[in-house]
Parts: C-alpha cells; structure tokens; sequence
C-alpha cells in the first residue's frame, strides 16, 4: 500500500504516476466526465491501483476504480508455413498454455521494436519485416493496460536470451491450423485475438 495515497489524490488525473521501472505506459487523457479525485492506492512494481472519483452525468458521484498495467506487444509470427507459439506453465491459472509470443513494452520502444526483441529473446528468431497489425485498450471496465498486434515474418534463427522468470518452449503450427489449435486449445485471449486478427489482414490462409 502506497503511503502517498493523499498527496497522489491531488495530482492532475491527466498525468500520470511517476513510473520508475523501466517499462512504457500509455495513460489515458483528458477524462469526457469530471474527475474530482484521482489517487493511487497500491503499488508493486507490476501493477498500479487506485481509483477515479468521478461525477457522473446525473450529478452524483462513484469511485471508478483501476489497475494499470505497462504496455504490452503480442507477435503473430510466420515462418514460411509456419506459425511460432510458445507453451508456458502460466502460475496465475495453474495451467500450462500454448500463447503467442508476447510481453511487456519497455519505455522509449515502438510496438514493433519491442515485437522484435520479445521474438528474438522467447524463440530465438529475428524478424525481417514487421507491421503493426492493431493496438486497443483492454479489459476497459478494470484494466488501464494497452495491448498491441504486430505481424513479423522473413524471419531467420539467431540466440535466444529468456528473462531470468520465463520457462518457454517454442512450438511451430501449420498456419492453416493456427485459428482452430488457438480457438480448440489451452490458450489465452491476446492468442485468439492475434491470430483472428492475421487472418482477418488476409495473412493466414483460411483451412480447407
């Protein structure tokens, strides 16, 4: 718990914290409803929480409350008929999940920058080319946490460097079958959205 919550409550809900880890943060901007109050109420390097006391269109006011998260890339990555997964004990839901490529935004990256390491550091492939696909916000009724899409391809093996914390194992799909092994498998929603969204930019063949 931060003991700074008083003094955050002042600041101007515009603005956002002081993050010192490291890690991009796209905070959002002018609010459309007035916000009386903005404080942090808890912190641990991870995730930020506090909570927006707004007043509401009739008058009356509610505690909009938030966790923020630091920006995050998802890589859809095609290796001529292939597409690279990584499987993964995920400790939050006590199952291992056969994910996309994926992580945090360090600060100062672009989206396809930080796709770039992400690839190279959990599979242990550089991209030639790649192309942001989307980005959005998610979970918008709890979470301040910006998530980006991005398309790599020509890709050609070089090292690769895990996070003291990561225990992946790469995995390769036939690209025909990346939406149903995403839709009929253990998965998480950034896989099922990645590769819905590559195939809606016609970079996946459909299954025959």
């Amino acid at each position: 718990m931060s003991d700074e919550s008083d003094h955050d409550s002042e600041r101007d809900p515009t603005e956002p914290p002081a993050f010192g880890d490291g890690r991009r943060h796209d905070w959002p901007g002018e609010p459309e409803w007035p916000v009386v109050e903005s404080a942090v109420e808890y912190e641990t390097g991870w995730v930020t929480a506090g909570y927006d006391l707004v007043e509401q269109p009739n008058g009356t006011r509610k505690k909009y409350y938030w966790a923020e998260l630091a920006s995050a890339v998802v890589v859809v990555a095609r290796a001529d008929d292939q597409l690279l997964f990584v499987e993964q004990y995920r400790p939050t839901i006590r199952e291992t999940q056969l994910e996309l490529p994926a992580g945090i935004v360090e600060a100062g990256e672009s989206y396809t920058t930080a796709a770039e390491r992400e690839l190279r550091e959990e599979t242990g492939f550089a991209a030639g080319s790649t192309s942001l696909l989307q980005e959005f916000w998610c979970c918008t009724g709890l979470l301040r946490h910006r998530r980006a899409f991005v398309f790599a391809e020509d890709l050609t093996p070089v090292e690769r460097s895990l996070d003291e914390n990561e225990f992946l194992t790469p995995r390769a799909v036939p690209v025909e079958d990346a939406v149903s092994v995403a839709r009929a498998g253990s998965t998480n929603d950034a896989t099922v959205e990645g590769v819905l969204l590559a195939r809606e930019a016609e970079l996946l063949p459909e299954r025959k």
